[in-house]
């Protein structure tokens, strides 16, 4: 057997379903000839770290990282610690040499984006970033019936994320309420998954025709130390919002299409539902995740006319990645979001095994936040902002 050795880096929510990825990456087939172990924990708050090491199989916790990126017997190194710092932590493990596998998104702005693309094109260790919704068999399968001309030519297309990890105005002013630490709020926060869903699905996006950022709770009490996901706080101190809760975008589509995406984590009511619909000359094709065994797909057939509509397809082994990630890999017994997780460490172990490229990389992760980018500049001016097509135009326009 090949053996793979993993160091995470970050505790919190995000490292966890990392941890949860890798402790079931082996449930694929084709990686039964690897023994995935599961090395060292690095995260300051040790004794989170060292519940998060119990719960999944860890053998070891350090809050150095340097002690880490030394030990020569880790191979991969995942990273999902927040936005602002990433450049810093990326950065070094890129230099070490490991294989990297990073939560999206890399940085906070396109700038520090496309420096880390830059290292990873560098570097010849594998490479990936960790946009999870794509490993959802029906949001892969409405790429895969786009892609194949099932829907005919695109012209119209939608995408949104609701969620209502913000709406409670108690919530404690964590890092994602800060522009400069997190790089933007909903747009980038949850939009990253969504504008990645829409290019995904529909092709890249080449302008930014309109974007409205809107902030609605405007200041929210300070967080207590080494307080990790969203809850609330009972400081009375209080401090400010710097970032939106709510972003309206309209984009063009270098298909000719036009979309809009719209993005809100104060959506009372709809606590995670990601979602991307295309309207096509032939037909469309819809997916939302709080339905995350299904998906609507519509093809135009005038010889039935009387029952012809839109029909929902569950999900089962003929759809990308439900084999792997199944416990029952039977039709409708449906999967979500944690077997997403399973999915993408599953894609980049294969990578690192066979030493060949992610198709989620730091490139990806950049054509994301050219777009974030262009957004912001977009509700800044008011005006339409094209958006650089490869890591070289990023670079020309900045």
């Amino acid at each position: 057997m090949t053996s793979i050795r993993v160091g995470l880096v970050g505790a919190g929510m995000a490292g966890q379903a990392h941890a949860f990825g890798y402790r079931n990456a082996t449930m694929a087939p084709d990686l039964a000839d690897l023994n995935v172990e599961l090395h060292t924990i690095v995260d300051p708050n040790l004794a989170l770290a060292q519940t998060v090491a119990n719960r999944y199989g860890f053998a070891a916790v350090t809050g150095d990282l340097d002690q880490l990126l030394q030990d020569e017997d880790i191979d991969v190194v995942s990273v999902a610690l927040p936005n602002f710092l990433h450049l810093s932590v990326l950065t070094q493990v890129l230099a070490s040499g490991k294989h990297v596998f990073a939560e999206k998104p890399i940085g906070r702005t396109v700038a520090e984006a496309s420096d880390l693309t830059r290292k990873a094109h560098e570097s010849r260790a594998v490479t990936g970033v960790g946009f999870s919704f794509r490993r959802l068999p029906p949001l892969a399968a409405v790429a895969e019936a786009v892609a194949a001309g099932e829907v005919g030519r695109p012209h119209t297309v939608r995408g949104w994320y609701y969620a209502d990890y913000a709406a409670d105005p108690t919530g404690a002013l964590s890092w994602r309420y800060s522009q400069e630490q997190s790089g933007g709020g909903a747009l980038l926060d949850i939009g990253s998954h969504a504008i990645d869903a829409v290019q995904y699905v529909a092709g890249p996006i080449t302008r930014v025709l309109s974007a409205d950022l809107r902030t609605v709770i405007t200041s929210r009490p300070l967080p207590a130390k080494g307080a990790i996901g969203h809850g609330g706080s009972t400081s009375t101190e209080t401090g400010p919002v710097t970032n939106d809760d709510i972003a309206l975008l309209t984009v063009e589509f270098g298909n000719g299409a036009t979309g809009q995406i719209t993005l809100s984590r104060i959506a009372r009511g709809i606590p995670n539902s990601l979602g991307v619909e295309v309207f096509g000359t032939g037909g469309h094709a819809r997916f939302d995740s709080i339905r995350a065994g299904e998906f609507q797909l519509f093809n135009e057939d005038t010889t039935t006319p009387v029952h012809n509509g839109p029909r929902t397809v569950f999900t089962g082994p003929d759809h990308p990645y439900f084999t792997d990630v199944a416990a029952m890999p039977g039709g409708g017994v449906g999967t979500g979001y944690g077997e997403a997780f399973v999915a993408e460490v599953q894609q980049f172990l294969r990578c690192v095994r066979d030493d060949r490229p992610m198709d989620t990389n730091f490139d990806t992760a950049l054509s994301m936040m050219n777009v974030v980018g262009a957004a912001l500049k977009a509700a800044e001016d008011g005006q339409p902002v094209a958006v650089p097509s490869s890591a070289a135009d990023t670079v020309a326009s900045r």
